[in-house]
């Protein structure tokens, strides 16, 4: 019996209980939340910030291969996490022939169904 392919995923919203309870979105798919970032539910240190996606994305085992970030995420914020998220792409994933994938749900267009 061969396993089904498994694609880490990292989520970034506003709390970090928002964030993790979109993993159940990814029920039934390849796809997993492997790390969670909020912007107010952690202490202060460890919340959004480039340094602290860019520590996520590089010391995550296995490498994510994706990041979704939840309409409470400002265009400031899209900016830093677009930064952290290319530098990344480019130096990891492409190194190692892999391909990726940001998903930034807007704040004009959201749909959620709870099960």
């Amino acid at each position: 019996m061969s396993s089904r392919p498994t694609i880490p995923l990292v989520l970034i919203g506003v709390t970090r209980t928002t964030a993790l309870h979109t993993a159940n979105a990814f029920a039934g798919t390849p796809y997993y939340v492997s790390a969670a970032l909020d912007k107010t539910e952690s202490p202060v240190a460890y919340q959004l910030s480039n340094h602290n996606l860019s520590v996520v994305l590089h010391a995550s085992h296995p490498r994510p291969r994706g990041i979704i970030t939840g309409t409470a995420v400002t265009g400031d914020e899209l900016r830093l996490v677009e930064r952290a998220w290319e530098e990344y792409k480019d130096g990891i994933l492409v190194s190692r022939n892999q391909t990726g994938v940001w998903v930034a749900i807007s704040p004009l267009y959201y749909v959620y169904t709870e099960r």
